[in-house]
């Protein structure tokens, strides 16, 4: 009992990563915009208990400018991630969009370099030209559908926690075996 009540925080833990992780393989979408909604929300009563701290050090001739400027900047910041959030979802695919056009760059300068390093005759791992026809594929897959590729790192950041979650408990359960043995051994 003593080690169910030790562990509680990972076990809370746990069912946090795992219950993100499926909802990040499940719609990564739906869960990156509620997840943003969440962030603004707390930004504005963030925002909200600064200006009211504020407001009331103000009154007694104490008032901290630091307060007003995280007060202000927390609420705009809120309000920007509560009301337009398809914005900040926008803002992932245009970064999608320029990731997927570096890499098109960088493959183009890998086919080139094979090509060069050929023609004068040096040494060169035809590797480096397959890395850099994948780069432009990929590139080229990530500029024509970027909403999909970031959220392809979403869903296999949900893979991630879930696996780490199986782990956790994999290595809890390791835990309380050894304890179990040492308990036996020392009956």
């Amino acid at each position: 009992m003593k080690s169910l009540k030790l562990n509680i925080p990972i076990f809370l833990l746990i069912l946090f990563e795992a219950a993100v992780g499926i909802l990040l393989l499940v719609n990564p979408e739906a869960f990156t915009r509620a997840a943003i909604i969440l962030f603004g929300v707390i930004l504005l009563i963030i925002g909200i208990v600064y200006l009211i701290r504020y407001l009331r050090e103000k009154k007694n001739e104490t008032g901290s400018l630091l307060s007003l400027v995280i007060a202000v900047v927390a609420l705009v910041v809120g309000v920007f991630c509560t009301f337009f959030t398809g914005v900040i979802l926008e803002l992932i695919t245009a970064i999608a969009i320029v990731f997927g056009v570096i890499l098109v760059i960088i493959g183009i300068y890998k086919i080139n370099y094979y090509l060069q390093a050929k023609r004068a005759e040096q040494p060169v791992s035809g590797v480096s030209i397959l890395s850099g026809v994948m780069a432009v594929i990929l590139g080229i897959v990530v500029i024509v559908y970027p909403k999909e590729a970031a959220f392809s790192i979403w869903k296999l950041l949900g893979i991630a926690l879930i696996a780490e979650a199986v782990v956790d408990v994999l290595s809890i359960v390791q835990v309380a075996r050894n304890h179990n043995r040492i308990e036996k051994v020392d009956e």
